[in-house]
């Protein structure tokens, strides 16, 4: 085999497993028509339960044909399933809303996770750089996902323009849960 088709080859094969591995009791609440795009364990919640994070386009989706991505939450049961706690329909940026790249799926990780913590890091590096990272954190005295802040950096090293930094730390006094959170404009 060419060694370049090596890699394509475990790529197709394995593409698929990644949707195979997602929980039945997830798999069977991902809304009609679309299909796992990225998932992976979520922040631990109340009694050391696991959530599992969820973003989902439609098959087809490209900067030609953009999909909606919704992120979805679920949150583990006693029973070992999970229920659908949250879901953000615009989040996760569709593919083409970062010019020549897609801002989700050819950037960052995507979604990180840390503590009661998670970041949906949406990133364009072609020609002039830009990352939108936004996290939400498991708010314990009020069970929800709540807006925690959102940096967004820009650098064009190519035109020598310097670099600058947006930072939005979420009120305390007023949070915003993460199905309700919209950027600003």
């Amino acid at each position: 085999m060419k060694p370049f088709l090596l890699p394509l080859a475990l790529f197709v094969v394995s593409a698929p497993l990644l949707a195979a591995d997602l929980p039945a009791s997830i798999a069977a609440q991902l809304p009609m028509g679309y299909v796992p795009m990225l998932f992976r364990a979520g922040p631990r919640i109340e009694d050391h339960r696991q959530s599992m994070l969820v973003v989902v386009h439609r098959p087809g989706d490209s900067a030609a044909n953009p999909s909606p991505r919704p992120l979805l939450v679920f949150e583990g049961q006693a029973n070992g399933g999970y229920r659908l706690s949250a879901r953000n329909d615009t989040v996760v940026l569709r593919a083409d809303q970062g010019g020549q790249c897609d801002p989700f799926d050819d950037g960052e990780d995507g979604l990180a996770v840390k503590g009661r913590f998670f970041t949906v890091q949406n990133a364009v590096a072609c020609g002039a750089h830009w990352t939108d990272f936004i996290t939400f954190r498991y708010d314990l005295e009020r069970r929800t996902w709540l807006f925690d802040n959102e940096i967004l950096t820009f650098s064009d090293p190519l035109n020598g323009a310097p670099d600058k930094i947006k930072m939005t730390h979420a009120s305390r006094a007023n949070p915003v849960r993460f199905e309700t959170w919209r950027r600003m404009p």
